[in-house]
């Protein structure tokens, strides 16, 4: 039986109606990822009245390259790869120009869609510009910023710990959750308003930190590498303190003013309307790729530092690959690390990653020029098996536009 298009009709018809129970199932997933400002409340990051940075054409046909979803597997056409894999957009950058760009499932170039937790690869770059500024100090205990979670496991955590996803906490158990969905994000849906409210759920991001337990298997702080939507949150509110500014409007006044955005972004906000830094930025894909742009040309548009290179610098030599090693990530990235919610590869192509849950990505290679950007609606719990394939193909394009 095929299923029925989402939210169908004026008004949707019963069968083909999106909520709680359906959105992270196919074809629902996808409409919400395209729709999400029409589904929670959100806030807008102001692409500013300065000039889009242009993204001129220089066609190149790789619809027919061919990629092995895994090593030693029989190769596939790029073209029918993705859309095995929910592709929704995917575009690539080389040298600044677009030279393949593709779209599936009806969206379009001037739609923004869900970018999941490449939101926290964005918040990290905040981080650095504002710890240049003197604003906050990566060192410093969060609890310095936000008193409230003194005393609690994550308070003494310094900024730069959580951002490395090294603090010494957990995540409650969600035994009521949709196996579809599992429980790494670790509230979030229930905080934003995505999943009915239910005991033992965070009723807000900043609950959702402050009730964050400790690890009774982890001695200390930055000891091993835990991938958690609390740590990027405890940041968000960190820099909203040290501010005095919207996460939103840090976006937008730090990042999405300044590298030449096309259209404003949104950030989806809790029940206490506070933006989601986690996962709740919504962009275009060329967008995306501009704010990818950026990031190769040493963290610059138009000529301007917008992120400071002394913290790019950083990210670039990476986290502790020991505690990388042992985690899902590793498959994908080995010999990788993770550095201010960044992912570095190590790797000959200078791989630089921002990874977002249901196949939402932004790989960056300096020494191939290139970037790609790529919205995906694949279903299921982290870690997604298809993660694999799709960095089989980041592989197979990095090296196809590798110097010689």
């Amino acid at each position: 039986m095929q299923a029925p298009t989402p939210m169908a009709g004026f008004p949707p018809a019963p069968e083909s109606r999106l909520g709680p129970e359906n959105w992270s199932h196919l074809p629902w997933l996808r409409w919400s990822h395209l729709n999400r400002s029409r589904m929670l409340p959100s806030a807008t990051a102001w692409r500013g009245d300065g000039p889009v940075l242009d993204v001129p054409a220089a066609p190149q046909d790789l619809g027919g390259l061919m990629v092995a979803r895994a090593e030693g597997g029989a190769p596939e056409r790029l073209d029918d790869l993705l859309a095995a894999l929910h592709c929704n957009a995917f575009l690539v950058l080389h040298r600044g120009r677009v030279v393949w760009e593709r779209f599936w499932h009806g969206m379009r170039a001037e739609d923004r869609h869900m970018v999941a937790s490449i939101s926290k690869s964005i918040c990290g770059l905040l981080a650095g510009i504002l710890a240049a500024q003197g604003a906050v100090v990566l060192g410093r205990a969060v609890e310095h910023y936000v008193p409230e979670l003194r005393g609690r496991p994550i308070g003494d955590a310094t900024l730069q710990q959580l951002l490395d996803m090294t603090a010494a906490v957990a995540r409650p158990p969600m035994p009521w959750r949709d196996p579809q969905i599992g429980g790494q994000d670790g509230g979030v849906y229930e905080a934003l308003g995505l999943l009915p409210w239910r005991d033992g759920a965070p009723e807000g991001l900043f609950p959702m930190v402050a009730q964050r337990p400790r690890d009774p298997a982890v001695a200390a702080h930055g000891q091993r590498f835990f991938y958690d939507n609390g740590q990027t949150e405890a940041v968000s509110w960190a820099l909203a303190r040290a501010t005095g500014i919207d996460p939103a409007m840090l976006v937008q006044d730090l990042l999405w003013r300044r590298i030449g955005a096309e259209r404003d972004a949104f950030v989806i906000v809790d029940r206490q309307a506070m933006p989601s830094l986690s996962g709740g930025v919504a962009t275009t894909l060329r967008d995306l790729a501009r704010l990818g742009e950026m990031m190769r040309l040493g963290g610059t548009a138009f000529g301007r530092q917008v992120v400071p290179e002394a913290f790019l610098a950083d990210i670039a030599r990476g986290g502790d690959r020991a505690h990388f090693a042992p985690t899902p990530y590793a498959r994908d990235l080995p010999g990788g690390s993770y550095r201010s919610f960044w992912y570095l590869g190590h790797d000959a192509h200078g791989t630089l990653l921002a990874n977002g849950r249901y196949g939402q990505r932004l790989w960056i290679s300096p020494r191939s020029e290139l970037v790609v950007a790529q919205f995906s609606s694949i279903p299921g719990p982290p870690p997604q098996p298809e993660a694999h394939a799709l960095a089989q193909i980041w592989r197979a394009l990095a090296q196809d536009f590798a110097p010689a």
